[in-house]
Formats: structure tokens, sequence, C-alpha cells
């Protein structure tokens, strides 16, 4: 028997339908486009969110598509444009719904968060839990279903909305192994759904104009010769190498049929043509060449490790770059490395307020992340822990620059590389309660101040975070 909410839900779209004017006419490839970026201080607003809807629905024009393009939309906005979206579905060679915002799994159903929901996790109970986020969010199964019955060759659902938000979690649910994010989905057959990080994790939102799966996404959908699959195989893999694995797109594919290449099949190389006979000439009457320049002098390992003693970390980076260009990646790499991480934290210890001091920190650590990506092999033994001490220092960083949204991503990505560092789990409350979310940040310090974690600074910290919020 289908459920109260299922009719309720059903219901309310059947309302939103016979309100719908005359269907748009049916395109070969149509698209949803959603971004919410202005959510309400409880929520947390996103910065790149609108930028990417944006962008993504004029690549999508450029591509031929359809587009229904909506911003900043309440619930009740979004179930109408579902519905618009799906009358034109019918016979449509790709249906594609793209969203950007805030979204998280609810008792294992995704969810995504409309602006002014009126949705918060304080205090309620699984039960409530659940009510709440069928009647106040939508549901990301009713989109795929609905996407499914209306009859498109090829459905895509693309939901780069694994972002941060304080109402997302509860005391009960966080933990250090456990960041937020969504939960794994089995798509119908003739369907792909994409997540922008892997189940159960959080993604950043990014420091350009695009969050930086979607910047990695437009990139590849705008290239002629790929089909579906190696657009977000080729998304993943760039996500993968500039968030120096922090963030791993995921896909759910069953797609069926011939393939589809969404910015057309590649151009054919143009034809050979044979070139007339060149009557040879006598050696006596060639001419002298001119000589080649000399090659490229390559840094010094001495001279990248003296650039890292005097924080010159731009040029010290890029040195290392040149170096691994030319050498490839390799264990000369790290010591440089280590030695601009310990500035960063010296820098840091004594600031209490942003300064330019503290700009240049979290400038150090971005290309310390560049550093580690290009320049040390991806096996190497210090790597990951490099990687979580550029990703928590930036965050301290950002956090006294006040941009305590970026900082919270910054120790989210960091969080799952070493997951037993109690500084992070502490860290994320410091980060929340700058946001205003008390109860998270009471989750982190408790979490923080477990005696299964063995740094003992970090514990007392926590501990007494926890008691000034008493």
């Amino acid at each position: 028997m289908p459920s109260r909410l299922h009719l309720a839900g059903c219901l309310l779209l059947a309302a939103f339908a016979l309100r719908t004017e005359a269907a748009p006419k049916p395109s070969a490839r149509t698209a949803l486009v959603i971004g919410n970026a202005k959510y309400e201080a409880a929520v947390g607003p996103l910065r790149n969110t609108g930028n990417d809807a944006k962008a993504v629905a004029k690549t999508l024009r450029d591509l031929g598509f359809a587009v229904i393009e909506k911003h900043d939309v309440t619930r009740d906005q979004l179930l109408r444009a579902v519905v618009e979206f799906r009358a034109t579905l019918t016979g449509a060679e790709v249906g594609l719904f793209y969203y950007a915002g805030h979204g998280f799994s609810v008792a294992g159903s995704n969810y995504l968060l409309p602006v002014k929901s009126g949705y918060t996790s304080e205090g309620a109970d699984d039960v409530t839990l659940r009510l709440l986020a069928e009647t106040k969010l939508f549901n990301v199964e009713q989109a795929v279903a609905d996407m499914k019955t209306a009859g498109a060759h090829c459905n895509l659902v693309i939901l780069d909305a694994c972002r941060t938000t304080a109402v997302a979690r509860t005391g009960r649910t966080r933990d250090a192994t456990s960041p937020g994010g969504l939960s794994e989905m089995k798509p119908p057959a003739g369907s792909l759904i994409a997540f922008a990080t892997d189940a159960g994790q959080t993604a950043l939102d990014g420091d350009g104009t695009n969050g930086l799966y979607t910047e990695e996404l437009l990139k590849n959908l705008r290239t002629p010769g790929l089909t579906v699959e190696q657009v977000f195989k080729r998304t993943r893999a760039g996500v993968l190498e500039r968030s120096s694995g922090g963030q791993i797109p995921a896909e759910y594919s069953r797609l069926v049929g011939d393939d589809i290449y969404l910015a057309g099949q590649a151009p054919a190389p143009p034809p050979v043509v044979a070139m007339p006979a060149v009557p040879t000439t006598p050696p006596a009457a060639l001419p002298v060449p001119e000589p080649l320049p000399p090659p490229a002098v390559l840094p010094t390992l001495s001279g990248i490790l003296k650039q890292a003693n005097a924080g010159q970390a731009k040029e010290c980076v890029e040195s290392l770059q040149q170096y691994a260009q030319a050498k490839g990646p390799g264990d000369y790499a790290i010591q440089p490395i280590e030695v601009l991480l310990e500035r960063v934290k010296d820098d840091l210890k004594e600031a209490t307020t942003a300064s330019p001091a503290v700009e240049t920190a979290a400038t150090t650590c971005e290309l310390i992340l560049h550093a580690l990506r290009d320049c040390l092999p991806p096996d190497h033994a210090k790597k990951i822990p490099c990687t979580a001490k550029a990703l928590n220092r930036r965050g301290d960083a950002l956090l006294l620059l006040g941009r305590a949204d970026e900082a919270l991503d910054a120790y989210n990505a960091a969080l799952p590389l070493t997951p037993d560092d109690s500084y992070i789990l502490y860290n994320c409350g410091r980060a929340h309660l700058a946001l205003g979310s008390t109860a998270e940040a009471k989750a982190d310090f408790t979490e923080a101040a477990s005696t299964k974690y063995h740094q003992l600074k970090a514990r007392k910290l926590a501990e007494a975070a926890l008691a000034k919020l008493k």
C-alpha cells in the first residue's frame, strides 16, 4: 500500500500540473537546472552555487538543450519546476537534471534543501526527521522516478549538493567517520546519477567563480568526442587530482543503448595530402643551421630548499613543479613542503585576528596542496598526512579571516584523510560555532573530547569549549 506521504506528494504534484500552463514543445535534449545559494543564516548561504547553475545552463544551451533554469527556489517552486520539466521529456534523447545547493541524506534517502524550508534537525527523533524531510525538503528519488516514467531515452541526474550545513546533522549522527553528504542511489535502467563527491562525504564549494566539481564538469561537457560516461570519468579524475585525493566524485549508472556524445563526436582528422617531390639540394649549398638554444636550467634542490626556508612559497612551489616536470615526482619534494607547512604553523600560532600574515598562510597552504599533487608520488607515505595538515591549517587561516564556511569545507576535506586526529574535529566545532551552529559545534567538541583520541591537548581544548557552551 502506498504511504500517506507518497499519496500526498502525488496529489500535490497533480495540483501543480493543473495550474501549469501549456507544456513546452518537446526537444531532443532538455534540462532542468537549479541553483540554490541564498539560504537563511541557520542553513548557511553558498558562494558558488548560483554561478555553477548559470554556467551549466549556458553550456547546455550551447549544446542544443532546451533549458529550464531556476535560482533560489522554495519547495513549492521546485515542485512546479519539476512538473514543467517532466512535460518536456517524452521522446527526448537526453533529459538532464542539475542541482547545485545544499543536500543531504535522511534515513537513507537523499533530499535537496529548498530555500526558506523551515527544516531543522535539532531535537527531532528519527521518525520526526523523516516526516520533516518529506514535507519540507525535496526527495531526489521523486525527480529520478518522474524522469524515468516521462520517457526520455537517457536520463542524467547531477547533484553538486554535498556541501556542509548545520541542519543536516544531529549529535547522534555526526562522528569522525561520517561527515555527512548523500547516500548511494540505485538508478533505474537508462539513467545515470552523479554526485560531486562520494557517498557520505562533503564537497568543496571552491575558491574561484565555480565549485570544484562543476568547474571540471564544464570542461568535459564542452569537449567533443566524449561519451556521457567519459565526461563523468574525466571529471572525477580532474577533481581527484586538484583536491589531492580529498574529493572523489561518484556515479551510479545503468545507461543502456548507443553511446551519446553531448558535445558531438570528435572532428575527423584532415585528409593527408601528398606533397610534391622537392629537388635535392647539394650538401654544399645547405645553409648552416642556427645553434639550438641551451636547455633551460633546472632549479637546484638546495635552491628550492632555500626558497622554502625564506618563506618564498610561490617561488618554491613553482621551482618544485619545474623540477617535477623534468624529473618526475619524487621524495625530494617532501622536505621543502614540510618547511612551508612549519612556517604556516608558526605564522598562525600567535594570530588571533585577520592580518596580512594570515592571508599569506592561507595562500601558502593552497600552494602546498598543489605541490603535494604535482611533485610527490601518489604512494608516498607522507602525502596523505601532509595533505591533511595543509587542509587543516588552511582552515585555521580561513577561520581567522572570517570565512568560516570555507574553513569548515577545508576541515571536512581533511577529516577523512586522518580520522584519528581530534584536532580537526575540534576545529570543525570552532567553524560551526562561528557559523552560529551551536548544536553542531557541541557535537564536534564532544567527539573531540573522547578518550579514544590520543591528542591530550586537543581533548583539553574541546573540554574547555564544551564548558563555555554550558
